[in-house]
């Protein structure tokens, strides 16, 4: 109100000093952020719940918006000299819809289709073609559309807006023309994972973790100011591209210190296992089939094993360089837990990947085949060079403790609880490595928290026709095995020689893996 009375007061002298036709005012109410435009042409933006315009004398149309609510215009009368009070409260805006007629969409039977949203601002009603068919006028949505590039142009109040967008099969894109801007943009809904202890905003906007957000247009800023110092950079600061509706995930620059670490971990501690004789398979006779016959196998060469399964941070890191999806954690934590979610792929992605960093030859091909150092196929695990998967054999000979074995039934020993996560006491969850005893070499948790890939193909009967030297069951299958027991499980499944499997394309929250390599 004193704004107003000092206004009136400022044109009062106005027309006393001049004697001419004094500017009115209009004082607009409205929610903050709403833009005013005073006969389609932007004047201003109510900040505090207000805006106040001076307009010559005479009569205006005055149209609000704000991006997600309806256009309200109203009509004002401006006298010289007076202040006129306005209030626009503005609705949430609907999407209109509108039946195009089959020969306009030109659907084929088969075709493949997606559907088009497309809005206008801040005219509304405004002719549409594509690909130069007219479809209507907006708001607009058209269904069943054909898949393909799309040359979109709006037409309204003698401006022309075009654009050339991409349908996708089943997808969904949603336009808008905006006249103000002179541009057809693209609208995306999307949301953003990143982790718990950094705050995003886009564009100077604060978004929230996983909830969606309607974006106009691909590019944008991206800051994310982290509170944990000992991971991640205090502020990191990207251009990302959006190209569909969707989640993305957002990962802050890590620090050098965190860096560091992580690279004290690579590629894991090591446990030397020299080359001995076992008997394997079920040696309590309380096993399985497919742990019978129990029968004596040996290993020629000596090898190296991973001290722990392969964590979080350690796969993490894999990711980032790679350019791959993160796994999930099923909300129980990254860190120092063994990696979850993962497939015999991922797991043999990321041996291949720790050979490269070392300048190995690779220990896979693309199909899964054991590689020798000349980058041939082998089906003898000594003749390979580069970080790998233990194969079966190895695996239950390390976990009961090689050449230092003392029997035991679990890995470490005759009691669960001192060296498995299982079902009992895991709280339902995987817990961090080395947290329980080790076996008689050092190793830990080859009984219990995660089920672990082997390198072989699974045959429930191959016990009864493997070599006893070196044995890799190399022959293709539906299934690759898996080791070690889980947290889920009961004791039974912690036993040594108890034996798992899976496609090599599945990924749960009980499968991880350790690495392993022939010592030359």
């Amino acid at each position: 109100m004193k704004k107003i009375l000092l206004l009136l007061l400022v044109v009062g002298t106005f027309t006393m000093l001049f004697g001419t036709e004094a500017p009115g005012y209009v004082a607009i109410t409205s929610s903050d952020g709403v833009k005013i435009l005073v006969d389609g042409v932007h004047k201003g933006t109510v900040v505090g719940r207000q805006l106040i315009l001076s307009l010559e004398p005479g009569t205006y149309t005055l149209t609000a918006q704000k991006e997600g609510y309806e256009d309200k215009s109203v009509v004002v009368t401006v006298q010289s000299g007076r202040s006129t009070s306005v209030s626009i409260e503005l609705s949430q805006a609907k999407i209109m819809q509108e039946k195009i007629p089959t020969e306009q969409k030109k659907v084929v039977l088969g075709q493949k289709t997606g559907t088009i949203n497309i809005y206008s601002i801040p005219f509304p009603s405004a002719k549409v073609s594509i690909n130069g068919v007219n479809y209507g006028e907006t708001d607009l949505r058209l269904t069943n559309f054909p898949i393909g590039k799309l040359t979109v142009k709006v037409d309204s109040g003698g401006k022309s807006l075009q654009n050339v967008f991409t349908l996708e099969e089943n997808g969904i894109i949603d336009l808008q023309a905006n006249f103000v801007d002179g541009k057809i943009y693209q609208l995306f809904t999307v949301s953003f994972d990143f982790p718990d202890d950094v705050e995003v905003t886009i564009d100077g906007n604060t978004v929230k973790k996983n909830e969606p957000v309607v974006l106009i247009g691909p590019d944008h800023r991206v800051e994310m100011k982290a509170t944990d110092l000992s991971r991640y950079e205090p502020s990191t600061v990207k251009q990302i591209t959006v190209t569909s509706n969707g989640s993305y995930e957002l990962i802050p620059d890590f620090s050098e210190e965190y860096l560091d670490y992580v690279s004290s971990l690579h590629p894991g501690e090591l446990v030397l296992v020299e080359r001995g004789s076992f008997t394997m398979g079920d040696t309590w006779g309380d096993g399985g089939d497919s742990e019978k016959p129990s029968h004596s196998v040996e290993l020629t060469y000596d090898f190296l094993i991973g001290k722990y399964e392969i964590t979080f941070d350690q796969y993490d890191w894999f990711c980032e360089e790679t350019g791959r999806k993160k796994p999930g954690d099923n909300s129980w934590g990254r860190g120092s837990r063994p990696v979850i979610n993962v497939s015999w792929n991922d797991a043999i992605a990321c041996c291949n990947w720790l050979s490269e960093k070392e300048k190995l030859p690779k220990a896979y091909d693309s199909n899964g085949n054991l590689l020798d150092k000349d980058g041939m196929k082998t089906t003898d695990p000594s003749k390979v060079v580069g970080y790998r998967l233990p194969t079966e054999a190895e695996w239950e000979y390390a976990a009961r403790g090689g050449n230092n074995s003392e029997g035991y039934k679990y890995s470490g020993s005759n009691s669960v609880d001192e060296v498995a996560w299982y079902t009992s006491n895991s709280g339902g969850k995987t817990q961090e490595v080395g947290k329980k005893a080790p076996n008689e070499l050092g190793i830990y948790d080859m009984s219990g928290n995660v089920w672990e890939w082997c390198s072989d193909w699974y045959d429930s009967g191959y016990y009864a026709k493997n070599p006893t030297t070196n044995p890799y069951n190399y022959t293709p299958g539906s299934y690759r095995v898996f080791r070690g027991g889980v947290w889920d499980s009961y004791a039974a499944g912690a036993r040594v020689a108890n034996r798992g499997y899976y496609s090599p394309t599945s990924a749960y929250v009980y499968l991880g893996f350790r690495i392993c390599m022939t010592v030359p």
